[in-house]
């Protein structure tokens, strides 16, 4: 094969042109601080990148899930433990009214003040966490607890849970219903065991009348309440682990991408100096090929 000047010319300029894409790939490299700018530089790793930042993003759901089941059950736990208070108090005032020196003006005076109580539980029963009801089951939107005409304390909530995904294939029920405050039954007026148990100790008290034999059935009501307590609390266990666990996936998925994805600035800045080097070496190596000739001068 003869090698002419047009021969040496054109496989310098091809040169040239690799090592100046070369550099230009490097360049956009230390630019955007990423490995690749579109899926043909490395189709392997655009693919890997993409389901790294998908599992990311899908861990970050799980986050804001598992977040606010803490918040959720933090604050169930909160008023099951006012209730369970309440209900203390009930059942020290039915003992009292157990003294047969007690005047009818005291027995009413207990009886409007277990009244109060009975109240006060419905109020803590309609407590709203992030303006969602949480003892209404799946049913948020409404007060779960409602008093009709009669005084009597009835659940309108609903008797499905609240399930939230907190890892990928994992529900867990962070709901407590109000239909669960029913250890010893309802009465014929709608109320679940809880309320039904108070309304029976208030109207013995109404008929001036002990209601001792009453602190069965409260006993099995607040045994209850702390049993529904406890698995509160192992839920909350739960999802704090499920919380670290979530945090650790996602710093080594993280950590993962940016090998994956992002550049080594100190190993691109040398590859590139060593690209800048190369160029520099080829335009000297030109001037020498491209010599002019007798015809560039005739010209």
């Amino acid at each position: 094969m003869r090698i002419t000047n047009k021969v040496l010319s054109k496989n310098f300029l091809n040169n040239v042109r690799v090592n100046l894409e070369e550099m230009q790939k490097l360049q956009n490299q230390l630019s955007s601080g990423h490995e690749v700018q579109k899926p043909s530089d490395d189709p392997f790793k655009v693919a890997r990148t993409m389901e790294l930042k998908a599992s990311i993003a899908a861990n970050e759901r799980y986050k804001k899930n598992i977040e606010e089941g803490i918040g959720w059950l933090d604050t169930v736990d909160v008023a099951l433990g006012q209730i369970g208070d309440a209900l203390q108090t009930v059942r020290e005032k039915v003992i009292q009214s157990g003294n047969g020196g007690y005047t009818e003006t005291e027995m009413h005076a207990l009886k409007k003040h277990i009244e109060q109580l009975k109240d006060q539980i419905m109020q803590i029963g309609n407590t709203s966490y992030d303006g969602r009801y949480i003892f209404g089951g799946d049913n948020t939107t409404e007060p779960p607890f409602v008093k009709d005409a009669n005084g009597n304390i009835q659940y309108k909530g609903s008797k499905d849970g609240l399930k939230k995904e907190m890892s990928f294939g994992v529900y867990i029920d962070v709901s407590v219903k109000g239909s669960d405050f029913n250890e010893t039954g309802s009465n014929s007026q709608g109320e679940v065991g809880l309320f039904k148990v108070i309304t029976d100790i208030v109207n013995k008290l109404n008929n001036n009348q002990s209601a001792a034999d009453e602190l069965g059935n409260l006993d099995k009501e607040m045994d209850n309440i702390l049993k529904i307590r406890a698995e509160v609390g192992a839920k909350q266990k739960r999802l704090e682990d499920m919380m670290q666990k979530n945090d650790m996936e996602t710093f080594n998925m993280t950590q993962l991408l940016a090998k994956t994805y992002d550049i080594d600035i100190a190993q691109k800045v040398m590859e590139y100096k060593v690209m800048e080097s190369v160029y520099q070496a080829s335009l000297q190596t030109g001037a020498k090929i491209l010599q002019p000739s007798l015809l560039d001068f005739l010209r």
